[in-house]
């Protein structure tokens, strides 16, 4: 594993925890480290450059998991990432709570599918990522303490089809928050665009593919990358979704089911986001930087990405490493409008500090900073697969709203991509 991308690490969890992980995590872009105690270098230095540190809840004593828990979040541990405990199976309400008071940022229960674990792993490191592209690292030692949640600035977004289903959550969520909700999924676009929300819970209907493809729309938005999308779906629908495709959430659910649940898992993203909000300046600073940089399809501008790859390129030489650089090459067939839903799904699909831009006509690049040559060759080549398979559906249902003629046949474009090595 190399340390320098992004590393989940399990420590205990010999069995079935460190089994399951294994094999929903092989096909993620991230490294999997299971804590070698014979080897405590090793182990030390796993744990020290890790993204997310998973503790897992061993036979029926939670003890263990939660002393450890403690330790690595007591404030003079040096230790960054954010610590979880989890279980082989649903954690109760007594665990959770006790989890919540040794300092864990979750309790990730790995239950008869994994969604909701795929999903609440997603949200971690995506946690890590705002605090580490912030410079937050002196700020986060500190422990900096965010106000309490609820309060009357936050706001909730709900979106659902059913105006049954959409009434039940709000109502569930009264006690919360100032709460909007909406039906329409444009509507949802724009809502998402002009004002800024802390929660997000989109109900799917039946299935929840339908949930998690309205979170992929949503965060391509700019300004929601990292706003918690609760996908929510009917009794037996999060079993008709992989566990891969979770990851576009941070979280998921049965619904109708336990309001109680509903609130408790909402209040715990609320507070993440809170206190991601109390790390100020460099966020800010941050966010006023990347909007100053940013077209309105969420990608840096061409000169804010030249001075990324200038910036990045200096980094590699002084580590002494290479920086890579996808090329995405999209067809002339392909009009301005739908490249701009091609840089959606580019957005998409960026992790950590990767930056991606539209740097001309019919040609998009993307920066993988912290890959290596085989992960980054991954990664493009990820990209052109879901590009090619989704292509037919983005163009029929743009077709749909009158943007764009049928995509039949020969119509449908031919992507090319490549990947090189920049500095």
């Amino acid at each position: 594993m190399s340390f320098g991308e992004e590393s989940i690490v399990l420590i205990g969890g010999e069995g079935a925890v460190a089994h399951t992980l294994t094999a929903m995590l092989s096909s993620w872009p991230v490294g999997f480290y299971q804590a070698d105690f014979s080897d405590s270098d090793g182990m030390m230095a796993a744990v020290n450059a890790a993204s997310l540190i998973l503790v897992a809840v061993d036979d029926e004593d939670a003890g263990p998991a939660l002393s450890c828990c403690g330790i690595l979040k007591e404030h003079d541990s040096g230790i960054a990432a954010p610590v979880a405990i989890i279980t082989p199976e649903k954690a109760d309400a007594a665990l959770r709570l006790a989890a919540l008071r040794a300092g864990a940022d979750d309790v990730i229960g790995l239950e008869h599918n994994l969604n909701a674990a795929a999903a609440r792993i997603s949200a971690l490191l995506r946690f890590f990522a705002l605090q580490k592209e912030a410079g937050s690292w002196e700020r986060t030692a500190s422990r900096t303490h965010a106000d309490p949640v609820p309060d009357d600035s936050v706001k909730v977004l709900v979106v659902a089809e059913d105006a049954a289903l959409r009434q039940d959550i709000l109502k569930s969520m009264l006690s919360l928050t100032t709460t909007i909700a909406t039906g329409d999924l444009q509507e949802a676009l724009y809502l998402s665009a002009s004002q800024r929300f802390d929660l997000v819970l989109v109900h799917g209907g039946s299935e929840l593919s339908d949930a998690m493809r309205i979170c992929g729309q949503l965060r391509c938005v700019p300004g929601m990358r990292f706003v918690p999308l609760f996908a929510l779906s009917e009794q037996g629908g999060l079993s008709l979704v992989s566990g891969e495709a979770a990851r576009a959430a941070d979280d998921c659910m049965d619904w109708p089911g336990e309001t109680g649940e509903l609130v408790l898992r909402s209040l715990l993203h609320l507070r993440r986001k809170r206190f991601l909000a109390t790390l100020g300046v460099g966020i800010d600073i941050a966010t006023e930087e990347m909007s100053s940089e940013e077209e309105s399809n969420g990608l840096l501008a061409p000169d804010g990405f030249a001075r990324a790859l200038n910036a990045l390129k200096r980094e590699a030489s002084e580590a002494g490493e290479p920086l890579y650089m996808g090329v995405l090459r999209v067809p002339e067939t392909v009009a301005d409008e739908s490249a701009g839903a091609v840089a959606a799904l580019i957005r998409y699909h960026l992790q950590g500090r990767e930056a991606a831009s539209h740097v001309e006509a019919g040609l998009f690049a993307i920066l993988y900073p912290d890959r290596g040559k085989d992960d980054a060759e991954h990664a493009i080549h990820a990209l052109h697969a879901m590009l090619d398979a989704s292509w037919r559906q983005i163009a029929d249902e743009r077709a749909r709203a009158g943007l764009l003629g049928s995509a039949r046949g020969d119509d449908i474009p031919v992507f090319k991509s490549a990947l090189m090595e920049v500095g």
